[in-house]
């Protein structure tokens, strides 16, 4: 690996839509991580006030286990890992092998808020969206009828709980404010395409520096 690009951004931010594109552009030239990948297990989690599990905090995620992982494959090193299903008996965890690239891409709600994960990035992108944007993009994607749960296993009472208690209020105390430190910051609202045009610029230009 000869350059790390994190990319932090809320749920209903449209993430995997940039994510997809820019992976389409790189090519076999990156790999990429996800911090969703690095969840700890259900009963290391904390909890709120109400008992629920609250995975919309940043001591969520094994972060010690990412930066090992990066370090690996600075190195030339292959990692792998199990996927992670959310902690839902609905999902199966698949092998996920990670080989060395050019670039590598670390996405993930929280990835700005490891310090020892940001200072080894060479650029930092945020991908943003309004709540209201981010709210109906998260309905659409998790829309199910009543009794029935989504790709993930969340009933729609949960989803809503978790939006409350959880998803807005990690956006204003953990990953907005990382905004300002970002290289890029790609308006998704409606066109994420002139963000990530500019974001593929920063890339080319430090690749051939």
């Amino acid at each position: 690996v000869e350059a790390l690009t994190v990319v932090a951004g809320v749920s209903g931010s449209g993430k995997s839509t940039v994510l997809r594109a820019l992976a389409d552009h790189l090519g076999p030239r990156a790999s990429m991580l996800s911090l969703d990948d690095y969840y700890r297990p259900k009963e290391e989690l904390p909890v709120d006030g109400n008992g629920e599990t609250n995975f919309d905090v940043p001591e969520a995620i094994d972060h010690v286990a990412l930066h090992r992982d990066i370090l690996k494959l600075g190195r030339g090193e292959q990692i792998s890992f199990q996927s992670y299903t959310y902690n839902k008996d609905l999902m199966t965890s698949e092998l996920t092998v990670v080989e060395p690239r050019e670039w590598l891409i670390v996405e993930g709600l929280f990835v700005m808020c490891y310090p020892d994960v940001v200072e080894m990035a060479d650029v930092k992108a945020f991908i943003h969206a309004s709540p209201e944007i981010r709210l109906a993009r998260r309905k659409d994607r998790d829309r199910c009828e009543d009794r029935c749960v989504n790709a993930r296993g969340h009933a729609p009472q949960e989803l809503d709980y978790q939006w409350k208690h959880h998803v807005s209020p990690a956006y204003s105390a953990h990953i907005e404010p990382h905004q300002a430190q970002c290289d890029v910051v790609i308006d998704n609202d409606h066109d994420w395409t002139p963000g990530l045009k500019q974001l593929i610029e920063h890339l080319e230009a430090l690749g051939a520096s």
